[in-house]
């Protein structure tokens, strides 16, 4: 198998190197991880359309069972899918080896009901957070900014996931903060520029293209983004424990 620059999964990153690498990623494998994402995003879009009648680029906000049913969709299937197929793409990566479409996707499906199971409870937990006068559910966000990534590659069940991310994210909120928050103002300053652009009806066709085109990249570089943190704060996690096991000097 041919083989490819590697990225280091190991090596601890600064906000700012996050963001390199993730454009590093992005910028080498361009078609994978953007097919990647279309694939999950195209169909969704589409089907939301033919239900609802909604655009990807909608101005009015849908009534309030519609907006729950679409935010269980995207916590039970899309987020958890876009996410463990770039997680796959980018162990490959590490490994050394050329991700392969078929074999990533594959890979990706594989581990999509724990993923899928990991990020329905965050979300439930989250969203009780936000209920509870808002702080609790920023804290649970910053929590388990990585449990997708982390039941996507740790195979020890939903419950597990939690947990490690609990865990990997723990001592580093500052960072996940910053970075969650980064990703989410250039989500929302994309679609508010997008939604300013002469397009027609947010249901024809020209706008749902390039709705569904800015969805999806949105989708596979917040995914990258949040696997490259993963490994970072997995980095730490690893060099704070091999601290801990290194022998006290007597004095």
């Amino acid at each position: 198998m041919a083989r490819v620059e590697q990225i280091d999964l190991n090596q601890r990153r600064s906000l700012g190197g996050i963001l390199v690498a993730t454009a590093s990623l992005y910028r080498s494998f361009p078609l994978l991880f953007a097919l990647l994402a279309l694939a999950v995003m195209a169909p969704y879009e589409l089907a939301v359309l033919a239900i609802t009648g909604y655009g990807p680029l909608r101005h009015a906000h849908e009534p309030a069972g519609i907006h729950w049913l679409l935010l269980l969709a995207r916590a039970s299937l899309i987020t958890p899918l876009v996410s463990a197929l770039h997680m796959q793409a980018v162990v490959a990566i590490g490994e050394g080896k050329r991700p392969r479409l078929g074999s990533v996707a594959l890979s990706g499906v594989r581990v999509l009901p724990v993923v899928a199971a990991a990020e329905i409870m965050a979300t439930i937990g989250i969203t009780l957070g936000f209920i509870a006068f808002i702080i609790p559910g920023v804290f649970l966000t910053l929590r388990w900014a990585v449990v997708a990534q982390a039941a996507s590659l740790e195979h020890e069940g939903w419950l597990a996931a939690l947990r490690s991310s609990q865990h990997l994210t723990a001592t580093h909120y500052r960072l996940v903060f910053a970075l969650v928050l980064l990703v989410d103002l250039v989500a929302a300053a994309v679609h508010f520029g997008a939604r300013l652009l002469p397009l027609g009806s947010t249901s024809g066709a020209v706008s749902v293209a390039v709705g569904i085109g800015i969805d999806t990249l949105i989708a596979s570089l917040s995914a990258l983004t949040l696997a490259v943190l993963y490994f970072d704060l997995r980095a730490y996690s690893d060099a704070a424990r091999s601290t801990e096991r290194m022998p006290r000097a007597r004095v």
